[in-house]
């Protein structure tokens, strides 16, 4: 498998009337990057603009996002794999075609049981 590099930010179209994408050919140029190659995850931002963020992020097997928070609701969808999703007291276990939806501000942590694929949405607070 050899490394490949994603356009930087700047130079690829996030914002735009219509935005399609093939989630299956977004996930393998994902796990070709030195990224996820060379790391425990890579991700690339699919669209941004001042309401909304999408982002396609894989995560190895033990990879974690330890507590953090966004300002605004969010949503996530496992796409392929199994991860922990613990907010508070509340711990959740999600599989592929499983989705869940965060109020905003809430502190939460991310841990992959498998190799993992998922579409983070967050809604941006103005």
């Amino acid at each position: 498998m050899s490394e490949q590099e994603r356009p930087k930010l700047s130079e690829r179209k996030l914002k735009d009337t219509l935005l399609s994408f093939s989630i299956g050919s977004e996930t393998d140029k994902l796990k070709k990057e030195t990224a996820w190659i060379n790391g425990d995850r890579n991700a690339v931002t699919l669209q941004k603009n001042s309401n909304l963020r999408v982002v396609l992020i894989s995560l190895h097997k033990g990879a974690t996002l330890h507590e953090h928070k966004v300002e605004g609701p969010i949503t996530l969808f496992v796409l392929s794999g199994k991860m922990n999703f613990i907010a508070g007291e509340e711990k959740v276990i999600l599989e592929g075609n499983e989705f869940i939806v965060l109020e905003k501000a809430v502190p939460h942590d991310v841990e992959a049981l498998e190799d993992t694929t998922f579409i983070l949405t967050i809604i941006q607070n103005k």
